[in-house]
């Protein structure tokens, strides 16, 4: 066997490593209850150590100009379905793949002693490895199927960790409207898969991306592409359901460093750019994510610089970035979109984990220069006329509106027509339920008694 395909072999293993470090961790519960806290940062460490190594190997690979469709079989096969596992080495995947490896080994670092002695320090190395291999497998997938689990890996564990001090309300309730958010836009992405089967028959990327040159049909290609771009719309907190994107705010700095401002909030862009030959069919589509990204980037900026935290505003900013870099994809520059996305990815990394320290940095910034970015930002607005900007000031404090218009035309109906069928469920199963009366049973036929006549003395 060739060293290439040895090699491609490790690298399939990437997301196995996270993986079987959270079932070690997890079984390290059955003896004793509770393991120490040495041993869990052990096994993080191990695991993600391995799955570094991975993501090299997937760089070399590419650099010696291996295999980039690697075909591993059949994880299922029936009729005419099969569900392959198949791997897409190329230059996009290979890059972040690398990034995860290295973001995943420093928040180990950082969180080692951020959460020394926290409650659920066991339960956020656990959901940070299921992270670490959902999304190595959303980054190497070959295959639309094989995307969807790691999307759906990296869905959940960001929702649990999102909710990690379930003690308090307020998490519980940012964590619901992440998953309610998650949910609907994570159709688009199902809906996707289901018509490349209809269309191309496949929903292997090498074979669609073939398949899609010959078989130009604008309607499937318009259809599978606005699936795509909604599915991308709500993981990278883009208009109009970007709202969920501060209210995870509430989980721990670690995890809102490595999900929300590096790597789960780019899963998005990244769709777009794996899925970028598709989208080129679409001039429909092209328009939608440069008219959603516009959008999303001004009023981010403007919502950022009215926020009165600092975790708020750099989740803000990250959604404004964000949303050029959809431009970016809808314009067509994906080359740029990936050094884009890695840069800012890094970037945000960095911002969300010096949170802690936001007063800290802004004093020594004050002393050193005699202004800060606050002081710069406010002399420009000095440039606005005073009614213009008070009523910028207010768009951006309300948010421009939108939560209050989602909330009173989107979920409130739904709620509402929850309520109902669940009233309407309950009625029929109680209707269902309701014990039949027995019907008294007939006396058996017997034989006949005459009756006697009364005895006289």
């Amino acid at each position: 066997m060739p060293p290439e395909l040895w090699l491609a072999r490790f690298v399939a293993l990437t997301p196995v490593w996270p993986a079987i470090g959270a079932v070690v961790i997890a079984l390290l519960l059955i003896p004793s209850g509770r393991p120490s806290e040495r041993a869990v940062a052990n096994i993080a460490r191990c695991a993600l150590w391995l799955g570094f190594l991975g993501a090299l190997g997937g760089v070399a690979l590419r650099l010696l100009g291996g295999p980039s469709d690697v075909r591993l079989g059949f994880w299922y096969e029936a009729f005419e379905y099969n569900f392959p596992l198949v791997l897409l080495l190329d230059g996009l995947s290979a890059s972040v793949s690398l990034l995860v490896a290295v973001l995943l080994l420093a928040t180990c670092k950082f969180s080692v002693n951020y959460l020394h002695r926290e409650p659920g320090y066991l339960r956020f190395f656990l959901l940070m490895l299921l992270f670490g291999a959902g999304m190595q497998l959303l980054v190497l997938a070959g295959s639309v199927e094989l995307l969807f689990i790691g999307w759906e890996l990296v869905g959940m564990t960001s929702i649990l960790l999102v909710a990690f001090f379930h003690e308090r309300a307020g998490p519980v309730q940012a964590a619901i409207r992440v998953l309610v958010t998650y949910r609907i836009c994570d159709i688009g992405l199902l809906l996707g898969g289901v018509w490349l089967h209809h269309w191309l028959h496949t929903s292997v990327w090498v074979d669609v991306f073939a398949q899609a040159e010959v078989h130009a049909d604008p309607l499937p290609a318009l259809a599978v592409a606005l699936s795509l771009v909604f599915a991308a719309m709500g993981k990278s907190a883009q208009f109009p359901v970007g709202g969920w994107l501060p209210r995870a705010m509430e989980g721990p700095t670690a995890s809102s460093a490595v999900f929300y401002g590096s790597l789960s909030v780019h899963a998005g862009v990244y769709l777009l750019l794996r899925a970028a030959p598709l989208i080129e069919h679409s001039p429909i589509a092209r328009g939608a994510l440069v008219a959603i990204g516009a959008v999303t980037a001004v009023m981010a900026t403007l919502s950022s610089q009215v926020s009165a935290d600092a975790k708020s505003a750099v989740a803000y900013a990250t959604a404004s970035q964000v949303g050029l870099m959809f431009v970016t994809c809808g314009l067509g520059f994906y080359t740029l979109a990936t050094v884009h996305l890695i840069a800012h990815a890094t970037l945000r990394y960095y911002q969300f984990l010096r949170t802690p320290s936001a007063l800290q940095d802004a004093l020594a910034r004050r002393a050193a220069l005699g202004r800060t970015e606050q002081d710069e930002a406010a002399a420009l607005w000095e440039g606005v006329a005073l009614r213009r900007r008070r009523i910028f000031y207010r768009l951006a404090i309300e948010r421009f509106a939108v939560e209050t218009a989602l909330d009173r035309w989107l979920t409130r109906p739904i709620m509402g027509l929850s309520r109902w069928l669940d009233r309407l469920e309950n009625r029929f199963l109680a209707l269902h339920d309701r014990p039949v009366p027995l019907a008294r049973p007939k006396p058996l036929p017997g034989p006949k008694v005459e009756p006697q006549g009364e005895v006289k003395p």
